[in-house]
């Protein structure tokens, strides 16, 4: 209003004058500072809203401490909940979340941690007073941890697949999924694997990824494609996952059982090479009655005997072999031990017999070896395979990106 008129118009009114000039623009210059007041805020209130938004490294010590706390993590981390317990209140020092390698990797001033959760928009982790603990927030405690929870995590919790095995780090998944809303948590599935004479945890190209409700996680499963560096991502819920694998295992597990049916009938052993010794004397055993046959060049597969039993049968390699060995014994007698045993040929249906009742008595030796791992039974490689309690943030799940 006041620019519209030079300044000699206004020198050269009055002080009545004047008045009357304002009273007459009186709505159009109260718009005016009305609108300049607005501005004003406006920009003051965004100043302060941008002093208040947290930075990279703070939204980092945020999504870590979060974790820490955080429904899944907390529910079975032993050490942390060690910690938690020592106090009352549910109080930890700061200075024992610092020695957590993956916080202590972003910042090790407690200060820096404090400021930064003063940003956060969660109700996940509380500050004491003095500034030197951190505890769950008594306003938003941790679910009751049973099976009802256990189902409702894994509804919204999502499998996907299709990330590079080699150079993938959880700080690329984090990035990642930081657009989707609203990722909570993110486990990187990896596998055992033997490399220079020590395991290492290799990733599978997969992880389970936990969704804040169920309807973000049927969001980011029901859309046409997500591909991560130009590869579509295979995704499902994580329960139908476990079905699918289920089933798979089931299915392997019944063509390998008859894979191995088919290896077992279709076995046999070499004929005419049984000998069946009577009349063996007490201090005869297995290694002797093998030593006695060997001077005889006999090539001894297996001999079935106990000792202190008067009888054995002892198989040769070689098909047919055991008549000459037979012919080799004056009258069928053989001398075990310093005692004079007799030796005859089984042949016929007795040989037949005996070698179907080997022959199936190796197939379940040789399953129950395959069923319990191959490895001297110790139950193969899921047994006492137990995991360890570790300090916060040495798991193989990782914090989530927040929105």
């Amino acid at each position: 209003v006041f620019r519209a008129f030079p300044r000699e118009f206004y020198k050269s009114l009055t002080n009545k004058q004047f008045l009357k000039f304002i009273l007459s623009h009186k709505t159009k210059i109260m718009a005016e500072v009305t609108e300049s007041v607005e501005k004003v805020e406006e920009n003051t209130n965004g100043a302060a809203e941008k002093d208040n938004e947290p930075s990279q490294l703070e939204s980092s010590i945020i999504r870590q401490v979060e974790y820490y706390f955080g429904d899944t993590n907390l529910a079975r981390d032993k050490f942390l909940q060690e910690q938690v317990a020592k106090d009352t209140a549910g109080w930890v020092d700061l200075t024992v979340l610092l020695t957590f390698k993956r916080l202590a990797a972003l910042t090790t001033e407690p200060e820096v941690v404090c400021k930064a959760l003063a940003k956060s928009t969660e109700m996940i982790v509380e500050v004491n007073e003095d500034r030197t603990k951190l505890r769950r927030h008594p306003d938003n405690p941790l679910p009751e941890q049973n099976e009802e929870t256990r189902k409702e995590v894994q509804a919204r919790t999502v499998y996907a697949k299709g990330f590079p095995v080699e150079g993938t780090t959880i700080e690329h998944l984090l990035e990642y999924f930081q657009p989707f809303e609203k990722v909570v948590n993110i486990q990187m599935r990896r596998r055992p694997e033997k490399k220079d004479g020590n395991t290492v945890h290799v990733f599978k190209g997969s992880c389970f990824v936990t969704f804040a409700t169920l309807e973000q996680a049927k969001e980011f499963v029901e859309k046409e494609k997500v591909e991560y560096k130009e590869t579509n991502l295979l995704r499902m819920f994580k329960a139908d996952y476990l079905e699918k694998s289920k089933l798979e295992h089931a299915e392997e597990k019944k063509k390998k059982k008859q894979q191995h049916k088919e290896e077992d009938s279709a076995f046999t052993l070499p004929k005419g090479t049984l000998l069946h010794i009577t009349e063996i004397g007490a201090d005869s055993t297995v290694e002797s009655l093998k030593e006695a046959f060997g001077k005889l060049e006999a090539d001894v597969a297996f001999v079935e005997y106990k000792r202190g039993e008067k009888e054995a049968m002892v198989r040769l390699k070689v098909e047919n072999t055991a008549k000459t060995v037979f012919e080799k014994l004056e009258g069928g007698k053989i001398t075990l031990d310093g005692v004079e045993a007799t030796a005859r040929l089984v042949e016929g249906t007795e040989e037949e017999e005996f070698l179907a009742k080997t022959i199936k008595t190796m197939a379940e030796r040789r399953n129950f070896k395959k069923n319990k791992g191959g490895r001297g039974n110790k139950g193969g490689k899921y047994q006492n395979n137990k995991k360890r309690s570790a300090p916060a943030g040495d798991n193989d799940e990782e914090p989530p990106a927040k929105k």
